[in-house]
């Protein structure tokens, strides 16, 4: 790529954090999965407890797409890459309305296997492409980019919903969102790119060697204790707010909420998640890795917490609390660990240490499941307060990540000097 001087750098980077922005709001239709259920039930014909699975399904789909994503991108491109997960939405959406009727297996492989995949190979492929853009503010960028992942379901989500109760097939809802998700993807694929190779030392020098090595490249992800423990925090939260985005409507009426409050409340807590991403973004810039880490694992405390007290003391309005508190958990996760991998890792393998970075949800997903299977679908209140003792495990692992966080930075900072 031709050089570039630092305006016209923040010029065309502005440019690309909205259009990806604008795209992750498409793909972000993924998490509208719980306003999506009913429905999906009263048009298709489909049992709840079936249909169900496919939110798990496609939340471990989306960490595979977003792995082999990663391999793709270094194959062919950062466009090509782009174009194939848009490709996959699309089918994802538009083979569920066309053969979903009657068939949960076609729920499963369209917008579980299709749709996952398509949504994980864009949405890694797009956020290891524009955060590259803002090595000096890469919490910053990363949660505008997960604020529009995480508000697709609010903004997007409930518009489809409410097509569907005026009166428009929900086939012809998914049909259109294939359509114009997919479109919308393409286009962005056609139009991003990756950054000047000298960008880090134009806009965040203290952040290389002035020969432009960065020594944090050198470290696999894989072969680094710290990224497992980094894991183990993620694991538990993800699993925490997959427990409630995924049950949050049927929950809510479960503790007393109306049908109409509680389909209200899926969109409120996507706000949070929305929200959450913009807020962790700008702590993780203010302060550091760790501090982000432990307000985050403490709020997933408070979370389980009041979720427990609302189905046993029968307050409504703690599950509100609790629903808030973890959509806000859930939604802090992505932003860490996203500029987690490009600050511990460096540049040069982020969409690969990104989308194992972001593999902790299908473990997380996986927990998820287990505890459900042991205690029963139906034992909110046991899941929640097995969450609420990992909860305070997620919040003391914080300790022996700092600790090991600490060191790893002293030695990368010791070889920047040594290579100056």
């Amino acid at each position: 790529m031709e050089e570039m001087s630092v305006s016209q750098i923040k010029k065309s980077r502005a440019l690309y954090l909205t259009l990806s922005t604008v795209t992750l709001l498409f793909l972000g239709l993924i998490y509208a999965f719980s306003m999506f259920a009913a429905p999906m039930c009263q048009s298709f014909g489909l049992e709840k407890s079936a249909v169900g699975l496919t939110f798990n399904i496609m939340m471990i789909l989306f960490c595979i797409g977003a792995v082999v994503g990663s391999q793709i991108e270094k194959a062919v491109g950062v466009k090509a890459t782009i174009i194939i997960g848009a490709v996959l939405f699309a089918v994802g959406f538009i083979g569920t309305a066309l053969f979903a009727n009657g068939n949960i297996t076609m729920v499963y492989v369209f917008y579980g296997v299709c749709a996952g995949t398509g949504v994980g190979i864009g949405y890694n492929s797009i956020i290891a492409t524009t955060n590259v853009w803002f090595p000096d503010k890469v919490g910053f960028s990363s949660g505008v980019l997960m604020m529009g992942f995480g508000l697709g379901s609010l903004i997007l989500g409930t518009l489809s919903v409410n097509l569907f109760k005026g009166g428009m097939d929900l086939s012809t809802v998914f049909l259109g969102i294939g359509v114009i998700g997919g479109v919308v993807a393409i286009v962005a694929g056609l139009l991003l790119r990756r950054p000047p190779a000298n960008i880090v030392q134009l806009m965040a020098p203290e952040k290389a060697a002035a020969s432009g090595y960065d020594p944090a490249e050198d470290d696999s992800a894989l072969k680094t204790p710290l990224f497992y423990v980094y894991w183990i925090w993620a694991i538990i939260v993800i699993g925490i707010g997959l427990a409630t985005i995924g049950n949050c409507a049927s929950d809510a009426q479960l503790v007393g909420w109306d049908e109409g409050f509680a389909t209200l409340l899926v969109g409120l807590v996507s706000t949070c998640n929305g929200l959450a991403r913009v807020v962790i973004g700008i702590l993780f810039d203010k302060t550091n890795v760790k501090v982000t880490m432990l307000v985050d694992a403490l709020v997933s405390v408070v979370a389980t917490v009041s979720i427990v007290g609302a189905f046993t003391l029968h307050i409504p309005v703690l599950y509100v609390v609790g629903a808030f508190a973890c959509g806000f958990c859930y939604g802090g996760v992505p932003v860490v660990a996203s500029a987690f991998a490009r600050q511990r890792f460096g540049a040069k393998n982020y969409p690969l240490n990104l989308s194992l970075a972001n593999f902790a949800i299908v473990f997380g997903s996986i927990l998820n499941l287990v505890i459900q299977g042991v205690l029963g679908g139906d034992a909110r209140v046991e899941t929640f307060i097995v969450l609420a003792v990992l909860s305070l495990l997620a919040t003391f692992d914080v300790l022996p990540f700092s600790k090991m966080f600490n060191k790893s930075q002293k030695e990368l900072d010791e070889k920047r000097a040594a290579a100056a």
